[in-house]
């Protein structure tokens, strides 16, 4: 195999965030007395998102993402009204307990670890990862799961993937490949590192070539075929 290890992302890659986000806002909002809807949903996940991508530009911090995309669903759903800090909390809680998977991710897991030393990359808050995967039997299948928050660097840092290079016990940097949906984190993390990239990307959302991508797939269980290609 040209491959014996891999380095995955979380959430779009094995975890469906969208429907995790979703239930956990749901809750959050509900719980807290108030109405839900898609267009509250909606404005959150563009809130969201933007301050992710500020975070990986260190634009901003963690502890203020966490605050501030309530502060602006508040001001934008609910005309100022209710307590950002209350919903950051109880979205954290919330959200640690959602630990659906993407349709299929189980068993690539489960197959891909009988091949490769698996290993999760994720950017994803400490409590909530660590909460999400005791709450899924996909444990079994991963050796160590990095959390940017534990390392004190995120992904699409050097330093993050040092660390994670540092840590792991195969120490060719051609044996380990980087699976993940993001451009911005994953693939571009990966290219800081000097490691080959592969975007998980069902629906063909980015066009290729892409400079940062060095292939891509729409199933997990590709990645073996990706392996086999210059392997034996």
């Amino acid at each position: 195999m040209k491959f014996t290890t891999i380095l995955m992302d979380a959430d779009n890659t094995i975890f469906d965030f969208p429907l995790c986000e979703y239930n956990a806002l749901k809750n959050t909002i509900i719980n807290s007395g108030m109405e839900f809807n898609n267009y509250i949903y909606n404005s959150f996940s563009i809130i969201n998102d933007r301050l992710w991508k500020e975070l990986e530009q260190n634009k901003t911090t963690r502890s203020e993402l966490k605050i501030q995309r309530f502060r602006e669903l508040i001001e934008k759903c609910f005309h100022g009204f209710g307590n950002p800090d209350v919903l950051a909390g109880e979205y954290v809680a919330q959200l640690s307990r959602q630990g659906t998977l993407i349709d299929g991710a189980y068993t690539a897991l489960e197959e891909l670890s009988e091949l490769f030393d698996m290993y999760i990359i994720t950017n994803g808050m400490q409590i909530v990862q660590r909460g999400r995967f005791a709450r899924t039997d996909i444990t079994r299948f991963i050796r160590k799961i990095y959390i940017s928050e534990e390392i004190g660097f995120q992904k699409p840092m050097k330093e993050f993937f040092d660390y994670v290079l540092s840590d792991i016990p195969e120490k060719d940097k051609g044996k380990i490949l980087v699976v993940g949906d993001s451009l911005t984190s994953d693939m571009q993390g990966g290219r800081n590192a000097g490691l080959t990239t592969c975007l998980y990307d069902p629906d063909n959302r980015v066009k290729m070539p892409d400079e940062l991508c060095d292939y891509r797939i729409n199933k997990l269980l590709e990645i073996k075929d990706i392996s086999m290609e210059d392997g034996v």
